[in-house]
């Protein structure tokens, strides 16, 4: 059996190469090098693949004025200087496409799942007047104050509690089942016309997950039998699952068609918005 998730289980004393080359002897299929899904001609096999995989895909054009206004007022300079330095604005735009999306007002319940330090419910109750609740597994089990601690497929909160959540930057983290059992979870804390967003939405056109072998390797991450596993140096993170459309469709759209409704979109003009950026597909699945 995989060991506890321990969401940061350190680094191995092996070089990169090392603990590559031990991946390259257990998996059958092994890349060296982060996954490039941004390069304008990987985005368009994304969307052949989708068409391909009969998931419809809508473009999303960005207001780009309006994303700077909405970071100068959000504060993330002066509030948060040091929320992902030298990587803020991408940060801010996934906050900004999932703000846009779920226009959460005053009278709603919001959810940050995977929230860890993330200042989106600060911003969004300071500016939408909504309940804000940050959710994280390495918080304290229950909920203190705004905080729900555990895991976030398992959610102490009665049936109907929420009317906006978000992942930005974190459903590729759920390993194994855990994505399935967290729209499962969904379905039940969402309020009917209750939505999630999921931006980025870290899609391929192929099945991958990204690791750096040096966290992962001594943590019996489960990866999925039917992945590339992309081996990237420096990145820090155990994993990160990419969905094929196909495999988005045959894990989530499938599966869970009959009670929400999904809807993808491109992020037509993403690097427009400032080089750093890296998302370019989100996803929304609201409660019917």
């Amino acid at each position: 059996m995989p060991m506890a998730y321990v969401y940061n289980p350190g680094r191995v004393g092996l070089t990169f190469r090392e603990a590559r080359d031990h991946f390259v002897r257990t998996y059958p299929q092994v890349e060296t090098g982060p996954i490039d899904n941004v390069s304008p001609h990987r985005v368009q096999n994304v969307l052949d693949a989708a068409r391909a995989a009969g998931v419809p895909v809508e473009p999303f054009t960005i207001d780009i004025p309006r994303y700077w206004q909405y970071f100068e007022a959000a504060g993330y300079a002066a509030r948060f200087p040091e929320y992902y330095r030298g990587n803020q604005q991408e940060k801010a735009l996934e906050h900004f496409i999932a703000l846009d999306l779920l226009a959460p007002g005053p009278a709603d319940v919001f959810v940050d799942i995977a929230s860890e330090h993330s200042p989106v419910p600060e911003i969004y109750w300071r500016m939408t007047g909504c309940c804000a609740f940050s959710q994280d597994i390495t918080y304290p089990a229950g909920i203190e104050g705004n905080h729900i601690g555990g895991d976030a497929a398992a959610m102490p909160v009665r049936d109907g509690f929420v009317k906006a959540a978000a992942l930005t930057c974190s459903l590729e983290h759920f390993e194994a089942d855990a994505d399935q059992r967290l729209f499962a979870e969904l379905t039940r804390v969402l309020q009917p016309g209750g939505r999630v967003c999921v931006v980025p939405f870290y899609v391929y056109e192929q099945a991958a997950t990204q690791t750096d072998p040096l966290v992962s390797l001594n943590a019996d991450v489960p990866f999925d039998e039917d992945t590339v596993i992309h081996c990237a140096e420096n990145w820090g993170n155990r994993h990160g699952r990419f969905y094929s459309p196909a495999t988005f469709r045959k894990r989530l759209v499938d599966r869970f068609s009959h009670a929400l409704d999904f809807r993808v979109y491109h992020l037509v003009n993403a690097g427009d918005v400032h080089p750093s950026i890296y998302a370019r597909f989100a996803f929304t699945a609201t409660r019917k």
